[in-house]
């Protein structure tokens, strides 16, 4: 990319094909209803879904709530959890890239990590 290119603003192309696609697992809640969890993992480039209730069903149904899951590799445990949405809006500072359909998150210190609880 040289001068000119970035004068005009154009980015330089993000290799997403070394990234861990993020899919969600499906727990139930006391009352039986489903929720989404999907985690990000310490130290591991990552695509997240944007949208994941319009790209996941449970049993033909959509899931309302999703929760982002915090794993530090470092402490080797769950650190914690948050509010998909609401998280997905604070990991957008650490974006390498972004689509339509997902962003793709750099490897986080266990720092930047922790910033993401709630």
């Amino acid at each position: 990319m040289g001068l000119f290119d970035k004068l005009k603003g154009k980015k330089e192309s993000v290799d997403w094909s070394d990234a861990y696609n993020a899919t969600p697992k499906f727990y139930g809640k006391p009352d039986g209803s489903p929720f989404g969890a999907i985690a990000l993992t310490e130290g591991t480039k990552t695509v997240l879904p944007k949208n994941p209730q319009l790209e996941y069903k449970v049993d033909g149904k959509s899931v309302a709530e999703w929760k982002l899951v915090l794993v530090s590799t470092s402490k080797d445990t769950i650190i914690g959890d948050a509010d998909y949405f609401v998280a997905l809006k604070k990991v957008e500072q650490y974006s390498l890239d972004t689509n339509k359909n997902a962003i793709l998150v750099k490897e986080l210190s266990l720092v930047e990590l922790e910033s993401l609880k709630e």
